[in-house]
């Protein structure tokens, strides 16, 4: 009885002297501000071009509902339409390229407890 009483108080005080030395260990470690501040950029930056991407996909979506309902007699209108869904499309492939790329930078530079 007296033994496990003796290894019970043990393993108490060996998890106290653990926590202890864990608080310690995290007050010791020094962190970098200057990276949590490029970390801290480039995701904002990202943000930023996700923003982007949604708003190119809703005037895209916008662009083709005016094609939809534009008479046929409006040619020039129809033509006006369908080059700028060229070039919003075109603005899309590279505002996923950019993303792509930021996400990449993102993950190259290291950036702890960032989920994509």
């Amino acid at each position: 009885m007296a033994q496990r009483i003796s290894v019970f108080i043990l393993s108490i005080f060996i998890g106290y002297v653990n926590q202890c030395f864990a608080e310690d260990y995290k007050r010791t470690v020094i962190t970098d501000p200057s990276i949590s501040r490029k970390c801290q950029l480039l995701t904002e930056t990202r943000k930023e071009k996700i923003g982007n991407k949604q708003r190119i996909l809703a005037m895209i979506e916008r662009n083709k509902r005016l094609q939809k309902i534009t008479p046929e007699n409006k040619v020039s209108i129809k033509t006006k339409l369908e080059i700028n869904l060229g070039h919003l499309e075109h603005e899309l492939s590279l505002t996923l390229t950019q993303i792509q790329y930021q996400e990449e930078n993102i993950v190259r530079k290291g950036c702890p407890g960032v989920t994509l």
